[in-house]
C-alpha cells in the first residue's frame, strides 16, 4: 500500500472510494465518462486493502453507484456551465475528484475545498492554475467563501458530493444557513442518504467515518431553507447500467419512499 494511502484517516479516507469506482469505469466497454486521471492517480495513490469491501465482486454495485453519481453530476455542472456568462464550481469536500479535467474548460474558475492533508495529496497528482484553484480548509472553516471570485452568486454551483452525512445535521444547518447569507441565489447540487440507508453506516464507522445526517426525503433540505429544483434518485438513474436482475428488483423497490430516498441527488438553490 502506497505510504501516500497510510496517512489518509477518517472521513479524507473515504476519497479513494469513488475514485475506484471511476478508475473501474473505464474498464467497461461503454463508460459513461472517460476519466483516465483516475486510472493514473489510484495507480499513484495506491489503495487502501481495508475499503476492498466497498468492492469487492459481492459488492459490485458500489462501482456501478459510483460511475452514476459521478455522471449525473457531470450532467448538473455541465449545464450550469453552459448557462452563465461567469460560471464559478466551488466543489465542497473535494477529495481527488478530477471532474474539473473532464468538463471544466469552460469554466470562469473552479475551487477544489478539501482538508490540507486532501489538498496535500492533490497537489502530488494534480497542478493548480490561475482558473484551477485548491482550499485548503475545513468547509466548516466560513473563511473558505473568502476565497471565491466576486461575480453575482447565480453564477456559483456548490457541488457536495457525498460531504454532508459526515456531519451532524446542526453543522449542516449552519453551514446552508451561511451560505445562503453569502450567496443567495447561488445553486447547491448535494447528494443526502435516506433513513434507509443507516445499514449502511456500521460499514462506515469501521473504517472511521460514521454517518451522522439521514433525512426522511428532499422536503427536509426545504425545512432548512434550501430552494428545491431537481430530484434524482441515484437507484432510478441509468437503469441500463445494472445487471437486468437488479433492474427488475430497483423499479419495484424505488416506487416505495423508503427505498427510493435511500440516496438522492438534489439541485437546489441558495
Amino acid at each position: 500500500m502506497s505510504q501516500i494511502v497510510t496517512e489518509l484517516t477518517g472521513v479524507p479516507r473515504t476519497l479513494l472510494l469513488p475514485l475506484r469506482g471511476r478508475a473501474d469505469e473505464q474498464s467497461n466497454p461503454h463508460p459513461l465518462f472517460q476519466d483516465p486521471l483516475a486510472v493514473e492517480w489510484l495507480k499513484l495513490a495506491g489503495w487502501d486493502q481495508e475499503l476492498e469491501k466497498f468492492y469487492s465482486k459481492s459488492a459490485k454495485s458500489g462501482s456501478i453507484l459510483a460511475a452514476i453519481r459521478t455522471y449525473q453530476h457531470d450532467q448538473i455542472t455541465s449545464v450550469h456551465i453552459a448557462n452563465h456568462s461567469h460560471p464559478v464550481v466551488v466543489e465542497l469536500g473535494a477529495g481527488l475528484s478530477s471532474r474539473f479535467h473532464r468538463i471544466g474548460q469552460n469554466v470562469y474558475r473552479w475551487f477544489e475545498l478539501d482538508l490540507p492533508m486532501v489538498t496535500e495529496l492533490r497537489s502530488k497528482l494534480d497542478t493548480q492554475t490561475e482558473q484551477h484553484q485548491f482550499i485548503s480548509a475545513s468547509v466548516m472553516d466560513f473563511d473558505w467563501m473568502n476565497n471565491l471570485p466576486n461575480v453575482e452568486p447565480e453564477n456559483i454551483l456548490f457541488i457536495a458530493e457525498g460531504l454532508l452525512p459526515y456531519f451532524e445535521v446542526n453543522e449542516v444547518q449552519q453551514l446552508i444557513s451561511t451560505m445562503r447569507s453569502r450567496f443567495p441565489g447561488a445553486t447547491l447540487d448535494v447528494e443526502v442518504i435516506g433513513n434507509s440507508a443507516k445499514m449502511f453506516s456500521k460499514r462506515f464507522s469501521q473504517i472511521g467515518a460514521p454517518l451522522k445526517w439521514f433525512l426522511k426525503n428532499e422536503q427536509d433540505l426545504s425545512a432548512m431553507g434550501l430552494q428545491v429544483v431537481n430530484t434524482w434518485c441515484l437507484y432510478q438513474l441509468y437503469p441500463e447500467r445494472w445487471p437486468w436482475q437488479w433492474q427488475l428488483l430497483l423499479k419495484l423497490l424505488t416506487q416505495f419512499p423508503y427505498f427510493r430516498n435511500t440516496y438522492l441527488i438534489v439541485e437546489t438553490k441558495l
